[in-house]
């Protein structure tokens, strides 16, 4: 992903990101002084959980709920109506919403296609994209164009003109741009279908890597988790409140500009973070999670175990999130208390979750794309 107009900004901040980076993220002195580690741990069942109960099963969920959208999408452009277009918009909705529980599995067959890039790069180059659709320009193999996925379809669908029965009219008269949104609904239904397919037999790659060391499961999912976590601070909250740019907001940064889902968005990544965090899978069942291993290695914050003190963080951030009233792009300006208020909650996690549980469990953050950390 990018961050638009960020650059200078970031740059503030990379040199005291990268010694968080450098092991495992900004220390705290209230971690416990002797981790523990996994060396002891029967890491199986927990690779097992998330491999059989709750990563698989939210890639086949994600899936059938998209192909119901890709079905709306060609009922639409083979015949555009107010009909077909209100039944495009919903389940365009549902399946963004959706999105929100897979997003965090960026490894293993999902980073092979680069299926994150192809779903949601935002915010849209509203000007490419558009310029694309005119010039028949359909080649979405490059990850780093901001061209395609969810964020075009809110675009040509919410966006593109002024009222509903406009955008209809839109279709009917130039032929390319159905042509360009129907390219964009089968690249998002190709790299998932590889990601679907690719997770059937890498599952038992996945779980019979017990190791700890980086690149193999365990690391690849305490990485996934957080990268996917900061992503959501920095992203769906930190841009568009203004905070790392002086106080000046930027309504239009946000996920789902155009649909108005900003916030239901916002919402569902943090439950989806949380859910991972503890190995809920698709059945609603706690299977074994992280927070399992941090209450079996007596992981201590502040006189209680490090999980609660997670969970009771998820339980601040969402209870700021419920404080606000959507869409998010209008309350960066109008509740702009609410919004830094529910980015500070979640910058507090970022200690517990990307210094206080890897450094418990020996595991380094590796990642570097993100020197949010600290703001």
């Amino acid at each position: 992903m990018r961050y638009n107009n960020l650059k200078n900004i970031q740059g503030a901040v990379l040199i005291s990101s990268f010694f968080c980076l450098i092991f495992v993220g900004c220390k705290d002195d209230d971690t416990a002084a002797a981790p523990s580690c996994l060396n002891e741990y029967d890491l199986s069942p927990l690779l097992s959980n998330y491999a059989n109960k709750v990563i698989l099963p939210r890639y086949v969920e994600f899936s059938s709920e998209y192909d119901v959208l890709y079905t709306a999408g060609q009922s639409f452009l083979s015949s555009p109506s107010s009909t077909s277009l209100a039944s495009f918009q919903a389940n365009y909705k549902s399946t963004y919403i959706s999105w929100q529980s897979v997003n965090a599995f960026d490894f293993g067959p999902a980073e092979e296609v680069f299926l994150l890039n192809t779903f949601n790069n935002y915010p849209l180059n509203e000007g490419k994209a558009y310029a694309d659709a005119l010039e028949g320009k359909v080649d979405f193999s490059s990850p780093d164009e901001y061209n395609k996925g969810l964020p075009l379809l809110g675009y040509f669908l919410f966006g593109l003109a002024a009222d509903d029965e406009s955008t209809v009219d839109s279709f009917l008269a130039n032929d390319k741009l159905v042509i360009y949104t129907q390219a964009v609904l089968d690249d998002m239904k190709t790299k998932l279908s590889q990601t679907v397919t690719g997770w059937q037999t890498y599952k038992s790659t996945f779980v019979n890597s017990t190791g700890t060391k980086d690149g193999e499961s365990v690391s690849l999912l305490v990485n996934a988790f957080n990268k996917n976590y900061e992503f959501i601070k920095l992203n769906k909250i930190g841009v568009p409140s203004g905070v790392l740019s002086l106080g000046f907001t930027n309504p239009k940064e946000v996920e789902g500009f155009y649909s108005g889902l900003s916030l239901e968005l916002v919402s569902a990544a943090v439950k989806s973070s949380r859910n991972l965090f503890v190995g809920e899978g698709t059945d609603g069942i706690n299977g074994e999670g992280l927070d399992d291993i941090l209450r079996s290695l007596n992981a201590d914050k502040n006189g209680e175990n490090l999980a609660d003190v997670i969970l009771q963080q998820y339980s601040e951030i969402e209870t700021n999130i419920a404080k606000i009233n959507g869409p998010l792009s209008t309350a960066v300006d109008q509740q702009k208390d609410e919004v830094i208020a529910t980015y500070n909650s979640m910058t507090q996690q970022v200690i517990y979750i990307k210094s206080d549980m890897p450094s418990v469990m020996c595991i380094p953050i590796t990642y570097v794309d993100n020197p949010s950390d600290s703001d």
